[in-house]
């Protein structure tokens, strides 16, 4: 029997709230924080990245297109990161002038596959001398990081070989023990039975979304890997519980994991993990599952995704983790994050599709207010790396259901964009923890929207839908504090900047799936069973997928987008668009009647005996 109460289990508070009829937070280094800082030990072991430039963008941008392009000499000819290096990463006596420079003082340096991310060790010390920085501890508002006085400096005859330096903050975003940023799924709902919940099986997504021709065909991942990208440990033990409970026969040694930088690991998210790596695995039973963990920080997640590209193992990559682009933009304000982020996960999701490595990210749970849970939202956010136009972004949907709120029959009788308003009656009668289990209450959706940091990408140029919106507005904004109107208002406009997500599946909580965790100190214990939702766990099923149509294909599928926006506008498209305006909205965007793209749902979602079909015919 399934308990009809939600759990948060990823996040610890940390940060200073302000309970009244707003809802507002303290962010670190706001006029509400009392900021002190402390010197850094000059023996403490700093571990730094320097992004180098590629030798042509313009090349590499074209020739990632050409390599998805029917039409083009290139097609599907994916290249290694050997190749990388020599056609597009930095040139290897440019390199050898660097690691010169560094160790003169007295640093380490690694550079990956691909030629464009060094990695640097050494001590306070001998970074601040290098790099002509400053390093200081802050104590902000019961948060401590370090971070860098003045930005880092490199001699003229190295820096012009450099994009950016970073990795001199530890501040950490993805951490869910700073409740700065949350995994994509931060809902679970307890199963109190001990065997496997039928409904809620990963079956579902197989069966609703066409997938069922592809394991006749005899696909089944074989012979291809999976990548998993997190920050958190997890217990093998429960994920060959889980596919057991699946009826799945699996070779025991098909989970492996890379600790990037050597780390090793936290607890904190563990669940996270479990699920990812769960699901992969249960939608693709024979692919092998290679996880990779970092430190909760950006230095974590650019070498996480770069290992992954320069090891070239991997034939699709799942990435549940992220924050909001207005997050992002206060902490590039804040100096705790480089200027040009944004434009180095696009230039290593670059090298990953020019291999041919699909790359899926979650759009995220909190609607078209991603980050709201964090109090640097004052409106409308997508989130990253989802807004890059190099990654398939996977939004939410929710199943038919009836629910029963505030004593009446709600009843949902088609899949819709994943959107939490159809509950509030209910909420206003609901006793909430605390303002933030309000929040995740009220602003539980599908991310998806407008990037303010990348432009239309050429795929989704003249797509019907694109750049267009309908929306149906139910919150206000004052000084970061929401407040619900008492009549929703109908709007419709025009926007810029790359439309997200791309395509969606189910990722309601009420209708998620199935899950089996052991507690994070006991692994021997008994475990239960619990039911997951969120876009964190699409975006490891559609990576599942993509290997499973590989099963068939010559190699790789590479870089989704080009190819199935293309799809989209075929006489026999692969996508149901979630076009209505009424009942299908991610708390502010809804369908788009008669056009292919909305920014609550994207195309819509896959019928994967088409798409196999479109990439393999």
């Amino acid at each position: 029997m399934t308990r009809n109460v939600f759990r948060r289990i990823l996040i610890t508070l940390t940060l200073g709230l302000i309970i009244g009829s707003g809802m507002a937070f303290f962010a670190p280094g706001s006029k509400a924080a009392i900021q002190q800082t402390s010197e850094v030990a000059d023996s403490k072991q700093q571990l730094i990245d320097i992004v180098l430039k590629p030798k042509s963008q313009s090349d590499l941008d074209s020739f990632v297109y050409h390599s998805v392009d029917p039409t083009s000499r290139y097609y599907r000819k994916f290249i290694t990161p050997k190749t990388f290096a020599n056609r597009f990463g930095q040139r290897t006596t440019k390199i050898t002038k660097i690691r010169q420079y560094l160790h003169q003082h007295h640093l380490k340096a690694s550079v990956y596959g691909g030629n464009l991310v060094m990695v640097v060790k050494g001590s306070t010390k001998n970074i601040e001398n290098a790099f002509k920085v400053h390093l200081v501890n802050v104590h902000d508002n019961g948060l401590t990081y370090q971070k860098s006085k003045g930005a880092p400096k490199l001699p003229k005859s190295i820096s012009k070989s450099v994009y950016a330096v970073f990795g001199l903050s530890t501040y950490s975003p993805f951490s869910t023990t700073q409740s700065l940023i949350k995994p994509a799924s931060f809902y679970t709902a307890a199963q109190s039975n001990s065997s496997q919940p039928a409904k809620y099986s990963p079956q579902k997504f197989v069966r609703r979304y066409n997938l069922g021709s592809l394991y006749a065909n005899g696909s089944s991942g074989r012979s291809k890997t999976i990548g998993i990208i997190s920050f958190a440990n997890f217990h093998p033990n429960d994920v060959y519980r889980y596919w057991d409970g699946e009826g799945i026969n699996t070779k025991n040694n098909r989970l492996s994991i890379y600790r990037t930088n050597g780390y090793k690991g936290t607890w904190d998210g563990y669940d996270e993990t479990t699920m990812d790596v769960e699901q992969a695995g249960a939608i693709a039973p024979d692919a092998n599952i290679k996880t990779y963990l970092a430190q909760s920080n950006i230095t974590g997640m650019v070498n996480s995704i770069a290992a992954a590209a320069g090891q070239n193992a991997v034939d699709a990559l799942s990435l549940s983790w992220g924050q909001s682009e207005a997050q992002v933009a206060y902490e590039i304000k804040q100096g705790i994050t480089p200027k040009k982020y944004n434009q180095i996960l696009n230039l290593l999701f670059e090298q990953a599709a020019a291999q041919g490595i699909s790359v899926f990210t979650a759009s995220g749970d909190n609607g078209a207010y991603d980050g709201i849970a964090t109090g640097m939202t004052n409106g409308l956010s997508v989130d990253t790396p989802s807004n890059s136009p190099y990654v398939t972004a996977v939004g939410g949907t929710t199943l038919p259901k009836t629910y029963t709120v505030n004593k009446k029959k709600v009843t949902i009788t088609k899949e819709r964009a994943w959107g939490s308003e159809f509950l509030y009656p209910n909420y206003k009668h609901q006793h909430f923890f605390s303002r933030l289990d309000m929040i995740q209450s009220y602003f539980s959706g599908g991310g998806g929207g407008f990037s303010k940091y990348n432009g239309v990408p050429k795929y989704q140029a003249g797509v019907s839908g694109v750049g267009t919106y309908d929306a149906t507005k139910l919150w206000t904004f004052k000084k970061g504090q929401p407040t619900l109107l008492k009549k929703p208002q109908t709007i419709s406009g025009k926007r810029s900047g790359r439309n997200v997500p791309d395509i969606s599946a189910n990722a309601d909580p009420f209708t998620g799936y199935s899950m089996f965790i052991t507690p994070k100190k006991n692994s021997g214990s008994k475990g239960e069973w619990e039911v997951s939702g969120g876009t964190s766990v699409v975006a490891p099923q559609m990576a599942a997928a993509s290997v499973l149509m590989a099963d068939n294909s010559v190699g790789r599928l590479g870089f989704w987008n080009p190819q199935i926006y293309r799809f989209a506008r075929s006489s026999d498209s692969p996508f149901t668009p979630l076009d209505s305006r009424s009942n299908n909205t991610n708390l502010y965007y809804t369908g788009q009647p008669g056009k292919l793209y909305n920014q609550a749902t994207g195309l819509g979602t896959v019928n994967f005996t088409k798409l196999e079909k479109a990439f393999n015919g």
